[in-house]
């Protein structure tokens, strides 16, 4: 018995998916062997832009491959398909053989035929590029010119100069972000640069550009290209092509969904107000309560006290508590309605017991008047709030923290280390961020707000999620820095952060990679909370919110 494994790249372009059964005659030197129904039971397969592999066996070794013939039964919905590449490997010699397809299997499209048959093509290993392209969120941002695309890499380059979908007229729309698999005749290698343009047709030819995303889909490298500019004759320096070189990760995300289960009330979480982690456990802040679960612990389990026996801590601290962040093995935590706003330390090891406090002062002594989240870059400990809400005369401050004087139990321990305000994705305006609920750091640097009430500022720019990169921040306190929007959460794309104006409201969020599968339910990397206020539960069960606990992969 002889393994195969055969890699199907579906087309990016729209409707390119099928619902029908697959299957595949492979013909080798020793013989032919057919496959008649590819199928992966646990996912839906040949979906648009999907990337399918299957582990298939033959009686005998088939030696090499030199045609294949590829086809389904027309059965389904949507029967249609563009096949863009098949790649077969023997298992047990590591040979690999690789068809480029390129074309539909459908009774409406082109020849009207539902398979066909594909010669060896020849030459230098051969590589399949998955590029996505991100459309910045600026208005008007979005384009209806065609794109075009050229990608330079250590051993040659490689050329799209139509990357528009032509079943698909909104591509490239405000927010959007659009998938492209490419077959490339051979292997680019390491890739350096790309050039991106257009050809300023259409209405609305201007494009705000967030950037462009390469994966080898064979190597599984990945290379990032932001822009973060304006392809148009009417805007910035008035080009419409760009050289870019690669660079930082952009930070995107793919909405996964909710999890605990939408509209539970698992116990922990009426009012509830803040999270963080750290290497091992969830803290969450809720109704005057600070949690503690370890991250193998189901969040869809109820549970309303303490239970040491699974590792589950609660201390009831009083008072509103904020959006939380941890830091080296300290939990910290804002406070408000306990006269003026205050940040207060527990020790990770032990949430029952106050270490210090910091009542918080703005530069020119007065207290904040309010005080929702704080987050801590994790690249050089540095604390991040704000007093309420953040306007263009009220910025974000940053503080250095003295772990000293928290080790020896003494408050007082931030020092103002600098003040940042947040543009636009032009640079132009000042962004207002009304309501803070919540705010937290990834891995590269990259600050993530969450705003709003249950009031109408989520229908405007106003709400939800954005992300601003934070620079180098030298010890100025009194200087400001200028930031602008790498991404913002939508209502309608990937980056969704629903929420209506009836009783849903953001509160605090999370980064954590949780794709290893530590933390039941939950996968992604990005994790935000939002409360029902005006649950059915609240008249019927004597109180408690709808918890929508929403969780986000970066793309």
């Amino acid at each position: 018995m002889v393994n195969y494994k055969i890699q199907i790249v579906t087309g990016s372009m729209k409707d390119a998916g099928t619902n029908a059964n697959v299957y595949l005659t492979a013909e080798g030197t020793n013989g032919s062997m057919t496959w008649a129904n590819l199928d992966n039971p646990k996912k839906d397969d040949f979906e648009q832009g999907n990337v399918d592999t299957f582990t298939v066996s033959s009686a005998r070794d088939l030696g090499d491959i030199n045609k294949i013939t590829i086809g389904h039964d027309n059965s389904g919905k949507h029967a249609g398909w563009f096949v863009s590449s098949v790649q077969i490997k023997n298992v047990s010699t590591g040979k690999t053989w690789t068809f480029f397809t390129n074309r539909w299997l459908a009774r409406d499209e082109a020849d009207h035929k539902l398979s066909a048959t594909f010669t060896l093509n020849n030459g230098t290993p051969a590589a399949n590029y998955k590029i996505i392209i991100f459309t910045g969120e600026a208005k008007d941002s979005g384009t209806n010119a065609n794109v075009y695309l050229k990608a330079y890499g250590s051993n040659g380059s490689f050329s799209l100069n139509n990357i528009n979908d032509p079943n698909d007229d909104n591509d490239f729309e405000a927010g959007n972000v659009n998938t492209v698999v490419y077959s490339a005749s051979k292997d680019i290698g390491d890739i350096s640069q790309i050039t991106i343009g257009h050809d300023n047709s259409g209405k609305h030819p201007g494009w705000y550009l967030d950037g462009v995303k390469i994966q080898n889909l064979r190597t599984g490298k990945v290379w990032n290209f932001p822009v973060y500019r304006w392809l148009a004759k009417d805007e910035d320096d008035k080009k419409i092509e760009r050289t870019v070189y690669a660079g930082k990760d952009m930070p995107h995300y793919d909405y996964l969904g909710m999890y605990p289960k939408k509209d539970r009330e698992p116990g922990w979480s009426n009012e509830l107000n803040g999270i963080c982690h750290d290497a091992s456990n969830w803290y969450m802040t809720q109704d005057g309560n600070i949690w503690k679960f370890p991250v193998s612990f189901d969040l869809n389990t109820t549970i309303k006290n303490e239970d040491k026996t699974r590792k589950v801590y609660k201390y009831h601290y009083g008072h509103h508590l904020g959006d939380c962040d941890c830091f080296n093995n300290y939990l910290f935590v804002p406070v408000t309605d306990d006269g003026a706003p205050y940040v207060v330390v527990f020790s990770t090891n032990d949430i029952h017991k106050v270490i210090a406090r910091n009542v918080m002062l703005l530069p020119d002594g007065r207290s904040f008047s309010d005080m929702a989240w704080v987050a801590i870059n994790p690249k050089n400990g540095l604390l991040f709030t704000s007093d309420g809400y953040i306007t263009k005369n009220k910025p974000i401050y940053v503080y250095s923290i003295d772990f000293e004087m928290i080790r020896l139990g003494k408050n007082n321990f931030l020092k103002l280390h600098a003040q940042v305000n947040l543009k636009d994705e032009e640079f132009d305006d000042y962004v207002e961020r009304s309501c803070m609920q919540g705010g937290c750091f990834d891995d590269s640097n990259n600050l993530h707000l969450c705003n709003g009430y249950y009031k109408n500022e989520h229908s405007n720019k106003k709400g939800g999620i954005t992300v601003f990169e934070i620079p180098n921040l030298p010890y100025k306190p009194n200087d400001e820095v200028l930031v602008k929007i790498k991404a913002r959460s939508n209502q309608s794309h990937d980056f969704r952060f629903q929420f209506n104006s009836y009783g849903q409201e953001p509160e605090g969020l999370t980064y954590w990679d949780l794709d290893d599968g530590k933390a039941p339910g939950i996968r992604g990397q990005l994790h935000a909370i939002m409360i029902e206020n005006n649950a059915v539960s609240d008249a019927f069960n004597g109180g408690g919110d709808d918890l929508y606990f929403k969780h986000y992969r970066k793309i």
